[in-house]
């Protein structure tokens, strides 16, 4: 069952990171909550689908570079 998965996806070339809970779904609805950070959205439920982080290696060389993003949630480990 993927919908209960973390997908991470890194395209190095251009430098932007892909996390989804499940498998990618197209007709998201986008929130950028910064200028490098887009959270992806189901459009009828409104639960986060996913992030993307773009710039990643830039902006996580340090620990103080660490991106806060405000999300209500569940995680379980299957």
């Amino acid at each position: 069952m993927t919908e209960n998965k973390l997908m991470m996806g890194y395209d190095r070339e251009a430098d932007v990171l892909y996390l989804s809970f499940g498998e990618p779904q197209k007709g998201m609805t986008y929130v950028e909550i910064d200028n490098n950070t887009i959270v992806r959205l189901h459009p009828e439920t409104g639960k986060v689908m996913g992030l993307t982080i773009l710039d990643f290696s830039q902006r996580f060389s340090t620990v103080e570079s660490l991106v806060k993003v405000p999300v209500v949630g569940e995680f379980m480990l299957a």
